[in-house]
């Protein structure tokens, strides 16, 4: 009896869309372990691709503006629920989903958004599945986002974060500020450094300006001569 009501709890996250009660998300933590090999499964599930007669009628995303129907809504309320559980049992299986996706889908951004919840048990996980990818990926980014903000102090996790400074200066800046460990500003002063931004391009201005923000905030001060040329450029 008590696996049909859990199973009829979970199905339920087909029909809520976008809103899910808070009575049935209580409902289903409640449940505690017997939730959660109903609701690993939906996290692999993709969503109906458009134009299947099958697809329910989608529902709009007041963070995103798109549309999505109810099976991405379960996934992403399955990536909720089974973070409200702690299940560690989710980490393993919503870093393999993170690799399967890109930035542009919304269950990518959820797991980067719920997996910091989980503290240090996303740790050994996020730095293995650091190790199958390449700097350059965008899931390198996704995962230093990830390991930013665990607040967990690794020299493993600094070692990512500026390894990404070399290919994505902003983000990382922006991941490294989150990390908060000064030992970043070396390499970041060199960065700023060696900068030759066009000043006249916008994204180029906020790039330096994020990376000077992050490097000040954890304590860096700019040689004089390297000040000097950061106000020429930022007309300072």
């Amino acid at each position: 009896m008590a696996k049909t009501t859990a199973s009829k709890l979970v199905q339920r996250l087909h029909t809520v869309g976008s809103d899910l009660p808070s009575s049935l998300a209580a409902q289903i933590v409640a449940l505690g372990g017997d939730a959660t090999p109903l609701l690993l499964p939906l996290l692999d599930q993709r969503p109906v691709v458009e134009g299947n007669e099958e697809a329910d009628a989608p529902d709009g995303c007041a963070d995103c503006g798109q549309l999505h129907d109810s099976r991405e809504w379960a996934r992403l309320h399955a990536v909720d629920l089974l973070t409200e559980l702690r299940e560690v049992a989710a980490i393993e299986t919503a870093l393999k989903v993170l690799e399967a996706t890109s930035s542009d889908e919304p269950i990518h951004d959820k797991i980067v958004e719920r997996l910091p919840d989980f503290g240090g048990a996303a740790l050994e996980p996020t730095l293995a599945a650091l190790s199958r990818t390449t700097k350059d990926a965008e899931t390198f980014e996704s995962l230093c986002c990830i390991l930013s903000v665990l607040g967990l102090h690794d020299e493993r996790i600094l070692r990512a974060l500026l390894d990404l400074l070399t290919v994505n200066p902003r983000a990382a800046a922006m991941y490294l500020a989150d990390y908060g460990d000064e030992a970043a500003c070396p390499a970041m002063l060199t960065v700023i450094a060696a900068s030759e931004a066009d000043i006249e391009n916008s994204s180029e201005r906020l790039a330096l300006c994020d990376l000077l923000d992050a490097y000040a905030s954890l304590g860096g001060v700019l040689p004089a001569t390297v000040k000097a040329r950061v106000d020429a450029w930022l007309g300072s």
